[in-house]
């Protein structure tokens, strides 16, 4: 059962900036809110980025090369609790199209999970 989700459904996972080169390094930025009734204990969520070779969004049907994986902790919440802005930096990645998902509650599986494709553009 999923108890915990995005704080912002609408743009659940933002890197820290719009415009990115494949000379910056970014933050992947989101925070999770127990949506449930009861308290959610210490969880771990997981950000893997992919390179997506064909453009955004990709196929779910074809293997990405992973350029990043990594987990990170997340603190107990209380019912309708926020936890803290997650904002791992990042990158710098080649120019293309990636894939940044993450998954709540990892650890537990009791995290719900998206993605939010983005376009590194060449460097000037």
């Amino acid at each position: 059962m999923t108890d915990v989700f995005f704080a912002d459904p609408q743009n659940p996972i933002v890197p820290s900036s719009a415009i990115l080169s494949e000379s910056d390094s970014f933050q992947v930025q989101w925070s999770a809110v127990n949506r449930s009734d009861v308290d959610v204990e210490a969880f771990t969520d997981r950000l893997v980025i992919t390179s997506i070779p064909e453009g955004c969004p990709g196929s779910d049907d074809a293997d990405h090369p992973v350029v990043f994986d990594e987990t990170f902790d997340e603190p107990a919440l209380a019912p309708g609790d926020t936890g803290p802005l997650q904002k791992p930096t990042v990158g710098p990645f080649v120019a293309g199209s990636y894939r940044l998902t993450v998954t709540l509650a990892n650890d537990t599986g009791a995290g719900d999970e998206t993605f939010n494709c983005i376009t590194i553009d060449p460097a000037n």
